[in-house]
């Protein structure tokens, strides 16, 4: 066997770290995003095709975080805003904006913002909003924006990984990938709403029961009064 028969095949696997988000092959700033067809990993920061599952650059897995893209319009409108408006006071607005929406789906906005906006209260702004989320995949961006030539900015990222941190911390993080941390969270939250229904389930069966057991005493002690 050859060596090339040992090298896998970069299309088979989705977590094979290919270009850097801020190589020559992928600049990161582009002078616009088509939304409709573009999205933005949460994670690295790296833009990517809407269809895509995973990013190609950082591996992480966006099969549980919808884009931007599938949102209504108006919050496209205000995503493009966000990223495009030549004003940094109106990009701000429409990054404290998109964040109070409080959807997952501005989580790769926010994190492009952090990472490329030419203004520090922008970037600053972002980190706010990432941190607010909650979202164990900002981990990574914040913790990129600690290296901002933006002294307030770094300090927002790390009042920003320290409220993620909180919301987590009796969650096991995964030492992996990102994607492993959040499905961690998914299913810790999904575990817990099954429980929540299964005790809420049983509550009431346990009140039928005791209403029907009152129900065949008043029967049985009026059969034996009329007796």
């Amino acid at each position: 066997m050859s060596k090339k028969d040992f090298i896998p095949d970069p299309k088979k696997n989705p977590y094979r770290i290919r270009n850097s988000p801020q190589s020559p092959n992928n600049p990161g700033n582009p002078e616009f995003i088509d939304f409709n067809t573009q999205r933005v990993c949460p994670s690295c920061g790296g833009i990517i095709k809407i269809s895509h599952n995973f990013c190609k650059y950082c591996g992480v897995d966006l099969s549980l975080i919808e884009a931007i893209g599938t949102a209504d319009e108006i919050s496209k409108q205000i995503a493009i805003t966000a990223v495009t408006d030549t004003d940094a006071e109106v990009r701000k607005e429409a990054v404290d904006t998109i964040g109070n929406f409080g959807d997952t789906k501005a989580l790769g906005v926010l994190t492009y913002v952090l990472l490329h906006d030419p203004d520090p209260e922008v970037r600053k702004e972002a980190a706010d909003e990432l941190g607010d989320l909650h979202h164990p995949y900002s981990l990574d961006a914040l913790a990129k924006a600690l290296k901002d030539k933006s002294p307030e900015v770094r300090k927002e990222a790390i009042e920003g990984l320290k409220k993620i941190k909180k919301k987590v911390k009796d969650k096991k993080m995964e030492k992996g990938k990102a994607s492993e941390r959040g499905k961690v969270g998914d299913k810790e939250e999904e575990d817990k709403e099954k429980k929540e229904k299964k005790e809420k389930e049983k509550k009431e069966k346990d009140k039928e029961e005791k209403d029907k057991e009152k129900d065949d005493l008043e029967d049985k002690n009026e059969e034996e009064y009329l007796l």
